[in-house]
């Protein structure tokens, strides 16, 4: 048995794909491939595959990890190979490492995610927003009929400018782990802002080790 782990992106053309979606996408294409993929075990046994993190309906992403576990020991270049012509559109493989069988699951190594915000019209007061939010001690918001507090998951955000006509971007980080996180649309609402006047992009997730 091997375990591989796939950085992956998710593009524009998955843009409305959901979690579990996107997990059956992913299962579709490793079957098309024809790898030997493992399976749980119990009454309903499925394919051994694990997403480091759920994204948002509507977002696109960078540098996603995702583990599959193979019954056969396999090239990784071979593995590389079998999976490429079967990805959809929407989905781009970057790279395959192999990792060690023992390895705790990514979902329990996970501490924060790294945003990029496109705002889709001019925010002429955008720093000051950011600033007000920033001072804030405490922001609170309600999620499904609960309410919460973003302000110490938020552990940094900054105003960047991407181009000469002056686009405007947020690059945020984001507390994630197994019991709390915050999404860069709750904060752009905070921010008075809607959701809707922008675009979402995960860059990267972070860990509380390196990861191969």
């Amino acid at each position: 048995m091997m375990r591989v782990r796939i950085n992956f992106d998710k593009t524009e053309a998955m843009r409305f794909t959901g979690h579990l979606d996107l997990y059956r996408t992913w299962e579709r294409t490793l079957r098309r491939a024809g790898l030997p993929l493992a399976y749980s075990q119990g009454f309903k046994p499925h394919p051994r595959i694990q997403i480091a993190a759920a994204l948002p309906l509507g977002f696109t992403s960078s540098n996603d990890l995702m583990d599959i576990w193979l019954e056969d020991e396999l090239p990784i270049s071979l593995i590389q190979s079998c999976i490429l012509p079967a990805l959809p559109p929407g989905l781009r493989l970057n790279s395959l490492t192999e990792v060690p069988l023992n390895q705790p699951a990514l979902q329990s190594l996970l501490t924060a995610s790294e945003y990029q915000i496109n705002f889709l019209e001019p925010i002429p007061d955008l720093e000051q927003r950011v600033q007000a939010l920033t001072n804030q001690s405490s922001i609170p918001i309600e999620r499904r009929g609960k309410k919460h507090d973003l302000r110490p998951l938020l552990l940094s955000i900054e105003i960047i400018i991407h181009n000469p006509e002056g686009q405007q971007s947020l690059k945020t980080l984001l507390r994630t782990d197994a019991t709390l996180h915050a999404r860069p649309d709750e904060l752009v609402n905070a921010m008075g802002i809607p959701a809707e006047k922008a675009l979402f992009h995960r860059l990267r997730l972070h860990f509380n080790q390196e990861l191969t």
